[in-house]
């Protein structure tokens, strides 16, 4: 069920308009840990490649990964769907996208803070030592990097941009970073 107003949203919303559009043979990169579950519930995997993700647990893995998938698979539609803190450790491959004009979409999932992390150190009985980063702006960061880039804060302005973006993914030779504001799940458990 969509929020009062199209605000806030959360990861499943996103996700779940997402999937309505994607087509059966895209390549998903998965990099956003504290939506992993929605994820995984929402956008099922329909062809080979179909989804891909780092099995390691280390962050940094999705932008440069759909850069690659995408030069290497030009006429397959690439999706990275990543969360804002994992973007933080890749955000300069977003400079490739551009210069090779590799027409992939960033997905960011947008919520400031790293929520995997937070979540964990709440369950152990700590509080984060890391503060949120609610001032970064990645967007702002993308488009520095010569990387085309919007901010998405409702349901709406998502809507439109997916309607418009998804369909031409597989033709595309510019890249696109949609920075979606969300919420943090507080159902969410790692």
């Amino acid at each position: 069920m969509l929020p009062a107003g199209g605000r806030p949203l959360r990861a499943a919303h996103v996700l779940h308009e997402l999937a309505l559009r994607l087509p059966a043979d895209a390549v998903l990169v998965e990099e956003t840990p504290s939506s992993r579950p929605d994820l995984h519930r929402l956008v099922p995997a329909r062809n080979p490649l179909g989804f891909v993700s780092a099995a390691m647990g280390g962050l940094g893995f999705a932008l440069p990964a759909a850069v690659g998938l995408r030069m290497a698979l030009p006429d397959r539609p690439v999706v990275a769907v990543v969360g804002d803190g994992s973007a933080l450790y890749g955000v300069h491959a977003l400079w490739s996208a551009a210069h090779y004009r590799v027409g992939a979409l960033f997905l960011v999932l947008a919520n400031g803070r790293y929520a995997i992390m937070d979540r964990l150190a709440d369950q152990r009985g700590g509080k984060a030592p890391w503060p949120p980063f609610d001032e970064v702006d990645l967007a702002a960061l993308a488009r520095s990097l010569g990387c085309p880039a919007r901010k998405v804060d409702g349901h709406a302005e998502l809507v439109a941009a997916l309607e418009e973006v998804v369909p031409t993914l597989a033709a595309r030779e510019e890249p696109l970073l949609l920075d979606v504001s969300v919420t943090v799940d507080p159902d969410f458990q790692p």
